[in-house]
């Protein structure tokens, strides 16, 4: 590499991870504590995630309707389950007219709210910061551009690195006898090597999961309209309440139809995915045709591991089913997917060990990297 090349090569590295830095850093170790949210966010909150079990599990619209009862102004947004285990409360998330966040833990059972959080709780304040710096749209365009500065970064810092063949084994160790400095810059070197792989592949992941739209773009249907095609008629004709369901969602003056209980949806997900448990449900605040429904087999709660399944909200139709298949190139464009790579998920709790220590690497090199360009700066 010719030496103007070098200098200008790094110059970008050197000042691409200073100007940045304090992001990175922030941004590494929320995503490493995240890695492990749902089971720090258990040992530090056992109460809100246990009930005790006493008989049949009571329907989601009872649930929801209770939870809303107890929140006048409040409308639900989705409800979710941390995973399978037999006493485990249900979270239903509801939202206020200006957008506000308030989590309220259910027992499934009685339907009793055993506790609850508003969007402002520590692990929610970590999940908002590693996704959007708390600042919405703005925070997610910011944090996907920046997603791409540090891959144009990584690739550059390998570039410099990139050793002759005769002095790769010198390259990648450090020389704790070649004074402070030298260990200084071979922690540095020998980290960002040790650890490219990964550390591009944390950044290589976030353009899908914030620009990637995972929801179908189809219509509310009419109340006479035809069954999609692929869609047996008996499927798309509307399913019917159980007793217990509760009230439908009213229909508005010349608006569709009302949307078919909640329980419905999910057990129309639950009868598509056999032998699966249900995770998470959506039911769009706007005009979207369906409920969202993620379910996984039994004992797994993973990204990886989930099927997606849309139900039509009016009808109780199965309109797509997104299931676990073998990754391909493509994949990387489902935020799903993508996001299941970026935890580590996708390799099981190895995969995600190896992406936790990857998160803490990113304040590590910041620190090793600012220390070299503040002992050069001082020496002149």
């Amino acid at each position: 590499m010719k030496a103007r090349t070098k200098k200008t090569l790094l110059v970008f590295h050197r000042w691409t991870g200073i100007s940045a830095g304090l992001i990175i850093v922030l941004v590494g170790v929320t995503g490493s504590i995240l890695v492990f949210e749902d089971e720090l966010d258990v040992a530090l909150n056992p109460d809100l995630y246990s009930a005790e079990i006493k008989g049949d599990r009571l329907p989601l619209d009872e649930i929801v309707s209770q939870t809303v009862q107890a929140h006048p102004g409040w409308q639900p947004a989705f409800v979710s389950r941390m995973d399978d285990a037999p006493g485990r409360t249900l979270t239903v998330t509801l939202r206020d007219a200006d957008g506000n966040e308030r989590q309220v833990f259910v027992d499934p059972f009685t339907a009793e709210i055993v506790g609850e959080r508003s969007s402002l709780s520590s692990m929610a304040l970590i999940r908002r910061l590693h996704g959007d710096l708390t600042l919405g749209a703005v925070g997610e365009n910011a944090l996907g551009l920046l997603s791409i500065l540090l891959m144009v970064m990584f690739t550059v810092g390998l570039a410099l690195w990139w050793p002759r063949k005769a002095r790769v084994p010198e390259a990648l160790s450090v020389r704790w006898d070649g004074g402070s400095n030298r260990v200084i810059r071979d922690l540095h070197n020998t980290g960002g090597v040790y650890m490219f792989v990964f550390l591009f592949l944390s950044a290589v992941t976030v353009p899908p999961i914030v620009w990637k739209l995972t929801a179908p773009q189809v219509g509310p249907p009419a109340s006479t309209a035809a069954p999609q095609v692929g869609t047996p008629a008996a499927a798309a004709a509307p399913r019917s309440a159980p007793a217990n369901a509760g009230p439908p969602m009213p229909a508005q003056a010349g608006g569709p139809p009302p949307s078919i209980p909640w329980q419905v949806a999910a057990d129309a997900a639950l009868e598509a995915v056999p032998d699966s448990w249900l995770g998470f449900i959506l039911r769009p605040a706007g005009p979207q045709p369906f409920y969202l429904i993620r379910v996984f087999p039994p004992g797994e709660n993973a990204v990886a591991a989930q099927s997606t399944v849309f139900v039509n909200r009016y009808t109780g139709g199965i309109i797509r089913i997104s299931a676990p298949a073998a990754p391909t190139w493509m994949s990387l464009l489902s935020a799903d997917f993508a996001a299941s790579l970026h935890s580590g998920a996708v390799a099981g709790l190895p995969g995600r060990l190896v992406m936790f220590v990857a998160g803490l690497f990113f304040p590590a090199l910041f620190a090793t990297g600012f220390l070299l360009w503040w002992r050069r700066r001082k020496g002149r």
